[in-house]
């Protein structure tokens, strides 16, 4: 698993879990504990740095739809 904390303008501190291959789950800290908020799968990701980039479009996307 690889996991980067970040900070997200309209969502705040979240955390991106990636099983480095195809499953990705968005987090939310819940009383000290990561809790998975959104669940996505994206195919064909091959580095870390793709991955990565692929989670935040997808972050930007759902700020998208909130505002």
């Amino acid at each position: 698993m690889k996991y980067w904390e970040i900070e997200s303008e309209i969502e705040g501190h979240l955390r991106i879990e990636w099983n480095e291959a195809a499953t990705f789950n968005l987090q939310t800290p819940v009383g000290g504990q990561w809790v998975d908020y959104h669940c996505f799968t994206c195919y064909g990701i091959d580095t870390e740095h793709e991955a990565l980039e692929h989670a935040m479009e997808v972050i930007h996307e759902l700020e998208a739809e909130e505002v």
